[in-house]
């Protein structure tokens, strides 16, 4: 699917020449946008978000990425993805986990478990799961992030991509 890119105390032409955000844009790439998306893996058929995630998942897991990382046990800080310094959430849901993954940011660059934080959103919930508009109310999303972003005073490295309803 089709995606399009901000970036926050980091420079796109430096990010150009790692591979890690190659995987990332080719792992977007290789997932299909669907008005009602669906997949069936391993003997389960997951539906719209969790559809989403799990594709993501299979495409991640071809580049070797670990699911799942854990920065910290207590309180429980646990991403997406991750692979050498580079940390990925994937957010389908409420606008205000967008803090929550700052937070997870900030502790992992503060604690030298990350140098580059990556947010991946819908740009237009209502448009990209077209079938479902009660269940995308407030949900998370490009522009929100990106004004939450700009305003806050902390310096993290964070490549912002927003999911576009385009193949």
């Amino acid at each position: 699917m089709k995606f399009k890119e901000e970036y926050f105390f980091c420079s796109p032409k430096l990010l150009q020449n790692v591979d890690e955000v190659h995987e990332i844009f080719r792992c977007i790439d290789a997932v299909k946008w669907e008005p009602d998306f669906e997949i069936e893996y391993k003997n389960n058929t997951y539906q719209h978000q969790t559809a989403y995630n799990k594709a993501f998942e299979i495409e991640f897991a071809k580049y070797k990425w670990q699911s799942q990382p854990l920065l910290h046990n207590d309180p429980k800080l646990i991403g997406d993805f991750q692979k050498d310094d580079i940390f990925i959430e994937i957010q389908f849901g409420n606008s205000a986990t967008i803090y929550r993954d700052y937070y997870k940011f900030h502790y992992g660059l503060a604690n030298n478990l990350l140098s580059l934080a990556v947010l991946i959103v819908p740009t237009n919930p209502k448009e990209f799961f077209p079938t479902r508009p009660s269940s995308v109310n407030n949900m998370a999303e490009f522009d929100f992030a990106y004004r939450c972003f700009k305003q806050l005073p902390i310096p993290v490295p964070i490549m912002l991509l927003g999911l576009l309803p385009k193949n």
